[in-house]
């Protein structure tokens, strides 16, 4: 279990730095780099904002069980926090789970919806998040914002008093209802890079960030795109033959 530094700039922090820091703050395991640029990108700037109890793990397996009979895929990112009670003790592991990447069409959209809410079904995330690389690339503050008016147990509080404060005003004035399977940011085309600009004005599209999730607590979102599970087994007496 390696910890990274809540400080720092990513363009100065080497795979060397990030292995070798034993500083506090959330665990990360494994250490990058990871498997690609923008997976650096986001699990530098997230730990920086997490819990300190928070753990974030990477490639992480979901393998095949009784419940999810046929499973053999990776989230790109899991980030577990404790549960706890009014006392202070801690009841549960809240697991909620990252994939970086938007679908480039509906089928595989309907096909990722489908995953992700078989995979809720099955208990083995409590919260699955799709976010577009694009996003994170152009908007990271924004988009870590939004996760954390869903998600706020993931971050510290200094961690959530400085996303509001780095949050642009669009993302800041937009209203996050628990249940909300996603949330979409809209901005000026001004805003935009001027050759980004020329695409969206052509497109007739205008620039925003768009983040899916659904949530374990919330089956009536998403229990209808689920595969059939299959229960857990259970053991029958035995009994004597007469």
């Amino acid at each position: 279990m390696h910890r990274v530094p809540l400080s720092g700039s990513a363009a100065r922090v080497t795979p060397r730095d990030w292995a070798t820091s034993l500083l506090s703050g959330p665990a990360v395991e494994p250490p990058p780099p990871y498997a690609g640029a923008i997976h650096d990108e986001f699990a530098w700037h997230v730990v920086k904002y997490l819990a300190d109890d928070a753990v974030l793990r990477s490639e992480h397996p979901v393998e095949p069980t009784d419940r999810l009979p046929g499973a053999l895929f990776t989230f790109d990112f899991v980030i577990e926090v404790p549960v706890r009670d009014d006392a202070g003790d801690v009841t549960a592991m809240r697991r909620v789970a990252f994939e970086i990447g938007g679908a480039r069409n509906l089928p595989e959209h309907q096909r990722q919806l489908r995953r992700d809410a078989t995979v809720l079904a099955s208990g083995a995330a409590d919260a699955v998040y799709r976010l577009r690389g694009s996003d994170l690339l152009d908007h990271m503050e924004d988009v870590l914002f939004l996760v954390a008016q869903w998600d706020a147990e993931l971050f510290s509080a200094r961690g959530q008093i400085n996303l509001k404060t780095l949050a642009g005003p669009e993302a800041r004035s937009l209203a996050i209802r628990p249940e909300q399977p996603s949330a979409l940011v809209p901005y000026p085309i001004g805003d935009a890079d001027p050759a980004r600009a020329l695409w969206h004005v052509a497109n007739g599209e205008a620039p925003h960030v768009l983040v899916r999730r659904l949530d374990a607590r919330y089956p009536d979102v998403w229990e209808s795109y689920a595969a059939p599970v299959k229960p857990l087994a259970t053991e029958v007496p035995y009994r004597k033959a007469s």
